[in-house]
């Protein structure tokens, strides 16, 4: 039988609970919280209130605080149960992922999509976007100015930048962000003093400008990095089987795994240190590395540390949008080390290429297509 609780009688604060009912406490907020993240299933909602309900029975006899605790506790099961997750409490991170499927796919050229659905095109295949006044003006390659409206309600921009282009975007709070070829980027037309959020897919470099009390999220598809300033790259291409985040220099922290309640997983990684999720098997990896070789292509070339020709056609493929081909299938596993210069005519870079390697390459006739063959003569 529930005690009632005299009107005289003062409610009990934080300082008066017991370390078990915190516990209880905590775990009720946690449900609220995640709300905004993800929709539990019937094992993971029974599970949370498993560990709810045993940390509750273990103190009955301070029932008004253990009343209170499993009342917030059962209307927050209510609602998961009801409709997945509180309206008010919309995940930012979800609704860019579904703002960068409404995106162009393969735009010619790189475009600027505001929250208004105006689209800018910029036409230099290296192109920069620099958000000043709040986010109000937008100045594209230092000769024209776009103005968007920050007021109201929260609305995103997109930058698309498609195969054999790059792009350099920095936001209104400093943040500078190079985008490589095939990349994909959503965040709000402006940030709030609290919290600074985007959404990639394909390939950045950020250099994130430090504030205190607003942490920075870049979030993908099966990663988020938290950081508060900081340099990283990010690559999350689609057509790869990882997520992949290498860190210069500060600390960031990484969640993969954000499906599920209780699979999340966080890890931090210092400079240095490169995170690979494996989208398959679901597993994340850490290893020291040359960071040189992951972020090299931010200024115009590839630190090669001995890479196999597969890897590194794919690379040239999305820099330069051309469809490279090795003739023969062993040509994948030869090697390359060194540093391979991005020219601007990507004949060139492949004339290195074959040389460097003994092999020939011929261009199809009429097409942006090229071919890399053992050479007829041997040595």
């Amino acid at each position: 039988m529930k005690r009632k609780r005299n009107k005289q009688e003062p409610i009990p604060g934080p300082e008066h609970l017991t370390e078990e009912e915190r516990v209880a406490g905590e775990r009720a907020k946690l449900l609220f919280k995640t709300l905004r993240n993800e929709t539990f299933s019937p094992d993971e909602k029974d599970a949370l209130w498993n560990q709810v309900g045993e940390t509750i029975s273990q103190r009955k006899q301070r029932s008004f605080n253990t009343f209170w605790i499993a009342a917030a506790a059962s209307v927050t099961l209510l609602l998961l149960a009801g409709v997945g997750y509180l309206v008010f409490y919309k995940d930012s991170a979800r609704t860019m992922q579904e703002v960068a499927a409404r995106g162009v796919n393969e735009p010619d050229e790189t475009q600027l999509i505001l929250g208004d659905k105006r689209v800018i095109s910029l036409r230099k295949d290296n192109s920069s976007l620099e958000y000043k006044d709040n986010g109000a003006l937008i100045q594209v390659d230092s000769s024209s100015t776009i103005d968007q409206q920050v007021a109201g309600d929260q609305q995103f921009n997109t930058l698309v930048v498609p195969y054999g282009k790059r792009s350099v975007l920095t936001l209104a709070d400093g943040t500078r962000i190079w985008l490589n070829s095939g990349s994909k980027l959503v965040y709000p037309s402006h940030f709030d003093k609290r919290l600074r959020e985007v959404y990639l897919e394909g390939q950045a470099y950020f250099s994130v400008t430090h504030e205190e009390n607003a942490p920075f999220y870049v979030h993908t598809k099966d990663m988020e990095v938290k950081v508060l300033g900081t340099e990283f790259d990010v690559s999350a291409y689609d057509d790869d089987p990882y997520t992949a985040t290498v860190l210069t220099k500060g600390s960031v922290e990484l969640t993969t795994q954000r499906q599920t309640l209780f699979g999340s997983k966080k890890t931090k990684i210092s400079p240095g240190t490169r995170a690979v999720f494996d989208q398959d098997q679901a597993v994340l990896q850490t290893h020291q590395v040359n960071v040189q070789q992951y972020i090299s292509w931010k200024d115009g070339y590839l630190a090669l540390n001995v890479a196999p020709l597969s890897e590194i056609i794919k690379k040239l493929s999305r820099y330069y949008r051309v469809d490279i081909e090795l003739k023969q299938p062993k040509l994948a596993g030869v090697k390359f080390g060194g540093d391979l210069i991005l020219q601007d005519d990507v004949r060139d870079v492949l004339k290195v290429l074959a040389l460097t390697t003994g092999l020939n390459y011929k261009q199809q006739p009429n097409e942006r297509r090229y071919v890399l063959e053992e050479s007829a003569i041997k040595p």
